[in-house]
């Protein structure tokens, strides 16, 4: 899928693009932030690289800026299996799920998800364009001028959507940040929190939980044109504000 400035595609095992989404992981969740023990591993082209036991139970998404192929962002969805999944061990998850059919058989994974470093959002960007020029709102900017890009967070995102739709997995947790997850919630994303915040991790976590008859719900009564975004594969976002 494609939208005004950003290609996504599902990379897959044993491919060059898979093994430079593993580069990428490593750059942004061991060399830049610490979060991940760095694994040991290194790439065919001698590059370290970020990977673990889910990655073969999971779907892999890759975000490019089209001006230069570059790797804008990036996230797996864990799939339902014996493996489980990663926020299990980690963090304290309520029972019962405030949705009665979300079963573990239909619940994935929203993981690894990050966007490039010169493509994050540097302050509040409230009331401004879906779409952006990354080339000449980012890189040419001091990084305390930078844009927001929630296109491509919308764009991995109606990967995410896509996915789950095709395969049966009709739930999918995540453990973000406060943050992340206001700008997913005010985006229209419904996603709804079930677990205390984790103070162990940095920046502190808890695990929030998403429908994906909720979001079309969600989507269809505040804003439809990022629904038919995410469900007619159409080319570009919506320029809205």
């Amino acid at each position: 899928m494609e939208t005004t400035y950003f290609r996504f595609e599902q990379v897959l095992p044993d491919t060059p693009a898979y093994e430079r989404y593993l580069e990428a992981r490593y750059d942004v969740f061991c060399a830049e932030l610490g979060r991940v023990e760095p694994p040991g591993f290194s790439s065919s082209n001698g590059r370290p690289i970020e990977t673990d036991g889910y990655d073969e139970h999971s779907r892999h998404f890759v975000a490019y800026y089209k001006a230069d192929e570059s790797v804008a962002g990036f996230v797996r969805i864990i799939m339902p299996s014996e493996k489980g999944l990663n926020v299990t061990p980690r963090y304290v998850i309520d029972r019962p799920l405030p949705y009665a059919d979300a079963s573990d058989d239909r619940i994935g994974e929203i993981s690894r998800m990050a966007i490039a470093q010169h493509f994050r959002r540097r302050h509040s960007d409230q009331d401004k364009p879906i779409q952006g020029d990354p080339d000449s709102e980012m890189f040419r900017k001091p990084e305390g001028l930078r844009r927001h890009q929630p296109e491509l967070v919308l764009g991995m995102y109606r990967e995410i959507y896509q996915l789950c739709k095709g395969s049966g997995v009709d739930y999918c947790v995540a453990a973000m940040d406060s943050h992340f997850s206001r700008l997913l919630i005010a985006l229209g994303f419904p996603f709804v929190p079930v677990g205390p915040v984790n103070e162990g991790v940095s920046p502190p976590r808890r695990v929030f939980l998403i429908s994906a008859l909720e979001i079309e719900r969600s989507l269809g009564a505040r804003e439809e044109a990022v629904l038919r975004f995410m469900q007619d594969q159409q080319r570009t976002a919506p320029a809205m504000t």
